[in-house]
């Protein structure tokens, strides 16, 4: 059920993603499914540069490729990889491949705290 206020619901938007973007720093996104199509064509739509990392593409996100909206590497990434990536996400649909590049991520991370 969602969560009310003063005896109003509040609707979700399960698939909105809230994006800020940062000059010269691009998103990444890992997973080439719908749920990483999803995101990656949100943070474009919010002019944010997207590079998708995965070793297969859905349909839509090889539209975003062929629009020249994202960029596509087709393997998975390296800490290097996401060293100028202020967003990480990971949507393989793999848990052990999505843990592998949270932890990455996270790595990154602690080295810039």
């Amino acid at each position: 059920m969602p969560p009310t206020t003063a005896g109003r619901r509040i609707a979700r938007d399960r698939t909105r993603l809230l994006a800020f973007p940062r000059e010269g720093r691009r998103a990444v996104v890992v997973g080439g499914g719908p749920v990483a199509a999803r995101r990656a064509a949100a943070l474009t739509q919010a002019r944010t540069p997207v590079a998708v990392f995965a070793p297969r593409l859905c349909d839509d996100v090889f539209d975003l490729l062929a629009e020249h909206l994202v960029t596509w590497e087709d393997r998975w990434p390296t800490l290097e990889d996401l060293h100028d990536a202020w967003l990480v996400h990971a949507a393989t649909g793999d848990a052990a491949v999505d843990a592998r590049i949270c932890s990455l991520a996270a790595t990154l991370r602690s080295r810039t705290a």
